[in-house]
Order: C-alpha cells, then structure tokens, then sequence
C-alpha cells in the first residue's frame, strides 16, 4: 500500500517544471585566474619585472645578499598570471636585469662563473615554478569544468528528483516506500494515504495503518520481500479497506513489492506500487454472473417448454403428480415433496423425490404422515402458503427449519438431511391452492438456489398445478358423466315406475269395462283411482325434484319467508304419511309437539324438508318405529327424524347430502339421490343446518336446527338462497 513524499511531509511542495530546468554551464575561468588578452598578459610580465628592479634597488642595501628575490616573484606572478609565454619573457627580462644590475660586474653584461651558477639556478627556479603555475592553472581550469558539471548535474538531478516526486504524488496509483525492517512509511502519495485512512502515516509502520487484519496480511508480505530479497507480484489482491463512513469494505489490488538496496547490495526498504482494479474486478463478476443466469436462464426455459410437454402427456391426477416430481428432480432439486391441501387447513402428503445422492432412509421418513396440525406452524411459512406466497431460503439454518415445522423427530429429520438451500411453492390454480410443492438441494450435491431462481421454481409450480387442475376437472368432468349417465339411468327406471303401475290399472279398468257392459262397480274405480293418484303424485314429486334441483344449480330458487308454527307442520306431515308407514310396517311416535313452535320460514320448503326426511325414515326404517322429536335449543328450533333401520356406512356419511349421492343401492332402494341434497339446501338458505348420526345396522338420526322468530325480508332471503344455490 502507498502516501506524501520526503518533501511533502516537511510542506514543501515540488516545483513547477518551468522553474526546474538546469542552470546553464559556466566558462572554466569563472573559477581561475583570467589573464585576459595575449598583450595584456605579456605587459603585466613586463611591468613585474620593473616592479622587481625597482623593489630590489630600493631595498638594495638590505637584499645585497639576494638580488634574486624580488624577480623571483616577478616570474612567479606572470606564469601564474599569463602562463608560459610571459613566465619565461619574466624569466629572461628577470636574468638579463640581474645580470646586468645585480652580479658582478656591475652594469656590466659580462659574466663571470660564478654569475653563471647564479643564473643557471635560477633559471631553472623560474622554470620549475613556471611549470608548477601552469599545472595549477590547468588544474584549476578542470576543477572548475568538474565544479560547473557537477552544479549542472545537482541540478539537473534535482529537477528530475522533483519531477519524479510530482508525477509519483499524482499517479492514478498507490505508492509507497517502506524503509528498514518495521517497514515505515518513507513516502505515500495522497491516493494511497487517502486509501490507508491515516492522514499522516510518514514515519508509522505498515502494521500501525489501516485495519488489523489488512495492515498485518500486508505486512507479512512485506516481511517476506525484506527477508528473501525477491520481488513480490500479484493480481487482485483482496483486501479490505475501512471507509470514511466506517463501514468495511473488501477492494482488490494489482500489487508489486519492489526491495530497496542500500550501496552495499543489502536491502534496505521496499517500493509499493497498487493499482485499484476493484471496478474491473466487479465489472467482470457482474458479467460472469450475467452470463451464468443468461445460460442458466436458458437451460430453465428449455426445461419449462419441456415441462408443458411432458405434464400434458397425461390426464390422471395421480399420474401428473409423479410428473411433476419426476421432472424436477434430478433437474432442479435434490428434493422435491408435493403435499395437497385437504379439507380443513391440512395438507396430505402425495409425492416424495430425491437425487441418487439423498438417503432413501430419509425419503421413507418423509412419506411417513404428520400429526395433523403439524403439518405447517401457523406461524412463518404456514402464514406464507396461505396467502399463495412462497417461502425462500438461500442458506437454511435451524431458525429457518422451525418457520417449515414445529414436529420434533421431522426438525430432527430436516436438520439430518443437511438441506443447503428450500423453496416452498404453493401450487395456485385458478385462485385455488392445490397443494404446496417444495424444492430443496443438499449440501452433498453442492447446488444452492438464489433469489434469481425462485422465479422458474414459481413458474414449474404454476405449470404443474395448471397441469394437476386440468386432471382434476378431467376427472371430475368424467365422474360428472358417470353420474349423469347413471342419473339418466336411474331417473328413466325412477319415472318408469310409477307409470308402469298407473299404465297396468288404466288397462285393467279398461278390461273391467269392456267385462262390464253396463256400470263398472263404484269400489273397483275407487280402487284404480286411488292407486293412479299415489302413482301420480311420486311422478309429481319426482319432477319438482328434478325441477328443484335445476333450480338450484341455475340459482333461481326462490323463497318467501312468513310465520310458521313448526309444530303444526309437522303434525300435518306425520298425518299424510301414516298411511305409507303403516303399510311398511313403521310406526310414527311424535314428540314435543304439542307446544307451538313459530319461526321465520318458508312453510312449503319447509314442509318440503319435513317430507323429504320422513319419507326416507319410512323407507329405510325395515317396519320399525320412527321417532318424531321437537325442541327448542340455545334459541334454535330442532327437528329429530329417527329410525332404526339399515344405518349408513362411516364412509358414505360426508358425501350422503351431495347431490345424486346414494348411500344404498339402486336395485333394492328407488330415488334419484337427490331428496338429502335438496333438504340440505333448503335448511341453508333459511340460515340453518342438518347433520346425520349413523351406525350401519343401527340405524340413522337426522337432525335439523333453524333459527327462531328471525324475520328475514323476502329479497334478501331470496339472494341468499341464490347465493347458496350457486
């Protein structure tokens, strides 16, 4: 990771490039002596030799001894001054004045010996000196060439030291520059200080800046560039990075660790160069997931084309559902479970899936049946389903098992199984819910469900309950032939038998008047009327029932509340029907009838309901007594029908109020299965209610209770039993 520059942690911040460029090379006689023009430099060696003579007759009673000293300095001056050429014009000028004025003889140009020795050394005095001056001046005109190289160098060097540093505090980059063993900061430029969240990390080591876990993952491998000397390189690097906000967030980086060596070779520090690559990273995870749903999205769609196909080979509702599981698992789920809706709220356990790789053992616990009621909690996903919502879990834990179940040994079962992720789907259909149907996966497959997949597990749902609707109404619609095939069936053989009576005494009256020519005896025609008249009235009340029925089913059944004495009524019923019970062996015993009993009714619907339900007792009864009961409860009137003939089965009792429903066979007992029907129908639309307690071979027990001295208008009752009917 990477912060300021040396620089800019004293304040000072780089130059612009404008002031920054080297200063111009300076002439080598900026740092040495400059004798200026060749005349100028000869005069001066001219003019030292006179300052000499002067100099040295001044001083002549005191320099008798050195006449050679002055000029000396002469020659020293103009090879220091001008070089060869007026050092040795000095030499000479200097040799002949000292000849001349100096050495015996005096004004003289003769030499003697030991004049000669004189001059010989100091001839080569001045010549010695002479080429040391030279030298020096040489050596001073490279000093100060390296000296002008040197400034043109530090400058050029600190021009392009600041234009490293500017362009290092503004790269699109983290850098850094670690410095020892503790690694401290040496150098951060304002990306990687911002990026750190320490405004000031100059000076701290990377362990102190940033998050614990970040700063020490980073400072391990800084330690192991420090220790082995080797460049460390990687791409997409996690690292989390705490922003301003404080929340924590995970970036990734394109990081290089360059070591640092000192001039021995040894290292001494490390460079830190990181390039934010986080939107790239992200970008390209976006894509691959965008790519994955877009092929996944296809291999769904490929499977849900099939799936129409495949649950549309079959019409049998039982067949469709092994569909249904068939088709998801291996495909869609580890797991698939179809539970029915029942009656009541509860649900009934029809299809049990699972991949190769799930336990069998845990299948067979599946398909075991749950206590009822525990099906689903009320709470969490039994709240869901009710509503035709699904309910989703990405990653199942044991908070979301107890949302699915509240049963101990099936949470003890789900949490076996190890389920990864579950999708509970109610199976909707036409604003019904079917069922419920589940998908899961295991952790053993290695497969998980997302948000993105709920859609196709809600659209498989939506397929298979279409699927599952259309074998119910197929099956349905033909259990609706089979009764209208036997209804016409039994209504034809149900009409016919009353004709054929009435047709038989019409044939023998006939007989009887042709037998006699004259007039027939008034008790053979009575007796003829009288069985006509019973035969006609059954084929009247065959037909009101049929048109009852019709009624009904169109909605159009009509009633007309008024006072009504219940107990009258059913004394008159009990009256009419002594006879027909007398003739079946039956004895009907009242009770509770004598005390008025009035109501809010319909007197013919009701006297209808009466009829229907002593009409039944009468021909079921097996020539036993029938007791008639009437009483008032919690404000209700309640009618009791009850024989002790054949009974009704357990299995048959839900269903005996249907219509064209039969308890009893149609070969020893007529009807058209419609009187309990139409009696169950009426007794509702006058806001009551009718139930049967049956025992087989005991005997039955009808029971109806309606409300008292409620006055209903007639509009509103006829609604409602339109609505009823409907």
């Amino acid at each position: 990771m990477t912060a300021p520059s040396p620089s800019a942690s004293r304040g000072a911040r780089a130059p612009r490039t404008a002031s920054l460029s080297p200063a111009p090379d300076r002439a080598p006689e900026a740092f040495a002596p400059d004798g200026g023009s060749a005349p100028l430099r000869y005069g001066l060696a001219v003019v030292g030799v006179v300052l000499a003579l002067l100099v040295q007759k001044a001083l002549w009673p005191l320099t008798a001894g050195t006449p050679l000293l002055p000029f000396f300095a002469a020659v020293m001056f103009a090879g220091w001054r001008g070089g060869w050429g007026p050092g040795l014009v000095a030499t000479v000028l200097s040799m002949l004045t000292v000849d001349y004025f100096f050495l015996v003889p005096l004004d003289a140009w003769s030499v003697t010996p030991s004049s000669l020795l004189t001059l010989t050394l100091f001839l080569r005095l001045c010549l010695f000196v002479t080429v040391l001056n030279v030298r020096l001046r040489q050596a001073n005109v490279e000093r100060a060439e390296l000296l002008a190289r040197e400034r043109t160098a530090r400058a050029a060097a600190e021009y392009e030291r600041s234009r490293l540093h500017e362009i290092f505090m503004h790269a699109p980059a983290h850098l850094a520059i670690f410095r020892g063993p503790e690694h401290r900061f040496e150098l951060s430029n304002p990306l990687n200080t911002q990026l750190v969240g320490d405004p000031a990390p100059l000076g701290k080591t990377a362990r102190e800046v940033g998050p614990k876990d970040t700063a020490e993952r980073v400072g391990q491998l800084l330690d192991r560039v420090y220790a082995t000397g080797e460049p460390f390189q990687t791409k997409e690097l996690p690292l989390r990075i705490q922003e301003p906000s404080g929340a924590m967030k995970e970036y990734f980086f394109d990081v290089t660790y360059m070591p640092t060596r000192d001039p021995r070779g040894k290292v001494d520090g490390i460079s830190a160069f990181a390039f934010d690559v986080t939107d790239h990273v992200r970008a390209r995870a976006r894509a691959e997931r965008l790519t994955r749903e877009l092929s996944h999205n296809e291999e769904h769609l490929r499977l849900l084309a099939g799936a129409s196909s495949f649950l549309a080979t079959s019409l049998d509702y039982e067949a469709t559902l092994h569909n249904v599981v068939r088709l998801v698992v291996p495909t869609l789920a580890d797991w698939c479970i179809v539970d029915m809706a029942m009656e009541g709220g509860t649900f009934l356990r029809m299809e049990v899936a699972h991949a190769r790789t799930e336990s069998e053992a845990h299948a067979q616990q599946l398909r075991t049946p749950v206590p009822e009621g525990q099906c689903y909690p009320s709470m969490g996903a039994g709240t869901l389903l009710l509503k035709g919502q699904p309910f989703f879990v990405e990653d199942v834990t044991a908070v979301d098992l107890e949302q699915v179940t509240n049963e101990p040994r099936r949470m003890a079962l789900l949490q076996d199984m190890k389920l990864r992720s579950l999708a509970m789907v109610p199976l909707v259909a036409r604003e019904r819910t079917l069922g419920v149907i589940i998908f899961a996966t295991s952790h053993a497959s290695g497969r998980s469900y997302t948000k993105a997949d709920l859609p196709i597990l809600q659209e498989m749902a939506n397929r298979a309950a279409l699927s599952m609707e259309n074998a119910r109404l197929y099956r349905e619609a033909r259990e609706a032939v089979r009764l209208r095939d036997e209804f016409l069936s039994i209504a034809s053989h149900e009409l016919k038998t009353p004709l054929t009576p009435l047709n038989l005494k019409l044939q023998s009256l006939r007989r009887e008047l042709e037998r006699h020519p004259g007039p027939v005896p008034r008790a053979l025609v009575e007796s003829y009327l009288e069985v006509g008249s019973r035969q006609v009235k059954k084929l009247a009340e065959l037909v009101n029932d049929l048109l009852d029925v019709s009624r009904i089913a169109a909605g159009r059944l009509a009633l007309e509340p008024a006072r009504v004495d219940l107990a009258e009524l059913v004394r008159d019923v009990t009256a009419s029907y002594e006879g027909p019970a007398a003739r079946s062996g039956s004895t009907l015993r009242l009770v509770g009838v004598d005390t008025p009993l009035v109501g809010w009714w319909d007197r013919p619907r009701l006297e209808q309901v009466v009829v229907n339900l002593v009409d039944n007792a009468i021909k079921y009864g097996q020539g036993r007594s029938i007791d008639i009961r009437l009483e008032t409860r919690d404000g209700r009137a309640t009618l009791t029908v009850q024989d002790q003939g054949i009974g009704i089965a357990a299995d048959s009792q839900p269903r005996l109020f249907g219509r064209f429903e039969r308890a009893v066979s149609g070969r020893h007992y007529g009807g058209l299965g419609l009187g309990l029907y139409i009696t169950r129908t009426l007794v509702e639309a006058m806001g009551g209610t009718v139930r049967v307690e049956s025992v087989l071979g005991q005997g039955s027990v009808f029971t109806v209770e309606l409300p008292l001295q409620v006055e209903v208008p007639a509009g509103q009752a006829q609604e409602e039993a339109r609505a009823r009917g409907s």
